[in-house]
């Protein structure tokens, strides 16, 4: 028991340690304290050779791109260059490695998404027989950008089938049942309406993903050389470290209510039972926040924030007023 307690201590040390660590944007200097921390306290430092940078490179690589949606085989290759630089990098606070990933990761979203939504903009042929395989363990990276698009082919007509289907069988019953509540489509219009929704789901991604600052990618890739210590190592952003602080000693609190960002809009997931909300009343499930407004401060538009920008605005601390501008 006394060292299971020890071994949590340590470990929570070194994420404050950590965090602690980056109050400027300067990356280098957390570098240096993240793995001076490490390999000081940690019960099982590693030294920082080419294994260790091998080690680094292919979980971050894993992390960077999980179900190989993105990235060609020629991007991993220029990546590859590096996999044994990282020990080299992070003994003199370099982001070369880091930078470019970053870079290339970025542009082959922008890439993805022109061309998901040109394949969504007509009906796929479900006369031919294709097969795709769905675990990212068992596939390869696209050879080259023409694979690429041939592989999200196959996913969005996947995709579109299985709500197709889903509908399809819905009306089918419904026929046989005589269940006059379904409205009975034809099939292209099913089609189309599938098509939409999937386009609509990836949309809702894409934007998800095009408010992915670096600060974000930085934490993963520090935590791809945390990670290699061992899994339950890990280093906090000052965001998360703030969020686990505000969590851990209850100085501020938030409304009482779970919230989604989608489409650009913050909505109203549930109201938690006995929450300011909840006892408020007029705050229900599927409104959209608009604006926030601390106490007598200016109201603060949040369309298209981040979920944890709008977030970081309604918390206060207990007994202060917040003022939410909402659509119904």
């Amino acid at each position: 028991m006394k060292k299971t307690l020890k071994y949590i201590i340590l470990f929570f040390s070194l994420l404050f340690l950590f965090s602690a660590s980056l109050t400027t944007d300067n990356s280098k200097a957390l570098i240096n304290v993240l793995l001076h921390s490490l390999n000081t306290t940690h019960y099982q430092p590693h030294v920082l050779n080419d294994e260790f940078s091998k080690r680094v490179f292919e979980l971050y690589l894993k992390r960077l791109d999980y179900n190989k949606r993105f990235l060609t085989r020629s991007d991993v290759e220029q990546l590859r260059k590096y996999q044994y630089q990282i020990d080299d990098e992070v003994k003199i606070g370099s982001y070369k490695f880091f930078d470019l990933s970053t870079e290339i990761i970025k542009s082959k979203v922008v890439e993805v998404e022109i061309f998901y939504k040109d394949l969504l903009s007509r009906p796929f042929d479900f006369e031919k027989d294709e097969i795709i395989e769905l675990d990212p363990e068992k596939i390869d990276y696209a050879a080259d950008k023409a694979a690429l698009k041939e592989a999200w082919r196959k996913s969005l007509k996947y995709q579109t089938l299985s709500r197709l289907a889903t509908v399809l069988q819905i009306q089918e019953k419904a026929q046989v049942t005589g269940d006059t509540t379904v409205e009975i489509k034809t099939y292209q219009v099913l089609e189309e309406e599938a098509r939409k929704k999937v386009l609509k789901s990836h949309n809702t991604w894409f934007r998800r993903m095009s408010k992915i600052e670096r600060s974000d990618r930085l934490t993963i890739y520090i935590n791809a050389i945390t990670n290699t210590y061992d899994p339950n190592t890990a280093w906090l952003s000052p965001k998360d470290k703030a969020n686990f602080d505000i969590a851990f000693s209850g100085q501020l609190e938030g409304i009482g209510a779970q919230l989604q960002e989608r489409d650009g809009y913050i909505r109203v997931v549930r109201i938690i039972p006995g929450s300011a909300s909840w006892r408020q009343g007029q705050l229900k499930a599927k409104d959209i926040i608009l604006k926030v407004g601390q106490g007598t401060h200016e109201a603060v538009d949040i369309v298209d924030m981040r979920i944890d920008g709008a977030v970081k605005l309604i918390r206060g601390k207990k007994g202060t007023e917040v003022r939410l501008t909402v659509k119904k």
